[in-house]
């Protein structure tokens, strides 16, 4: 299983670039990294704004953990639907997927591992906090193709709305509250 983080948006309605701001001492972008490899055996990042202080992140790490890349997605300002399609299609098509995001503070890897433990070669398993479904979501590789027009703004909603009967639920307690706007910010204290 590959790890797929998409960390490359502007966040434009935060006005700066989560991917970069501090929360329990390291960047939300190395805190996605880690929660990744602590179910995964390589992990791909997809990078497009403030690309530059990005790779100095994930070069660093590369230290720690060698199976880390990324990719510069030429077009991220269309949307996350970009950013996901251009990440698929960096990784064997043999392999399933888990795609992050990265601006999710509450996510740890307790989240992860109890979703990865439901891995269903037919089925994706899409995380709920509190009714809300979020990433992370596990693509099995027989679903990938499903991705291969995938473009613009289209995240994975679109994928667990048009397809139910391919997806897999998993309910969590956790209340949802991502980092979108300043408000988030101050909530989480970043």
């Amino acid at each position: 299983m590959t790890g797929l983080i998409l960390a490359a948006g502007a966040s434009s309605r935060l006005g700066e670039a989560k991917q970069l701001l501090v929360y329990q001492g390291q960047s939300l972008l190395e805190r996605s990294i880690r929660l990744a490899f602590s179910v995964c055996k390589e992990v791909q990042v997809c990078l497009g704004a403030e690309v530059d202080q990005s790779i100095a992140i994930i070069e660093q790490m590369q230290i720690e953990f060698p199976a880390l890349t990324f990719v510069q997605v030429e077009h991220w300002d269309k949307g996350m639907g970009e950013s996901l399609a251009v990440g698929l299609r960096t990784i064997d098509i043999s392999k399933d997927v888990l795609v992050l995001l990265c601006d999710l503070p509450f996510l740890t890897s307790t989240h992860l591992k109890n979703l990865t433990s439901l891995a269903n070669p037919e089925r994706a398993i899409v995380a709920s906090f509190q009714g809300v479904n979020s990433p992370p979501v596990l693509i099995p590789s027989a679903l990938r193709p499903l991705f291969n027009r995938w473009s613009g703004d289209q995240g994975l909603g679109k994928f667990w709305r048009q397809n139910p009967m391919l997806c897999e639920i998993i309910h969590f307690s956790d209340k949802f509250r991502d980092v979108d706007v300043p408000e988030d910010r101050e909530y989480w204290g970043i």
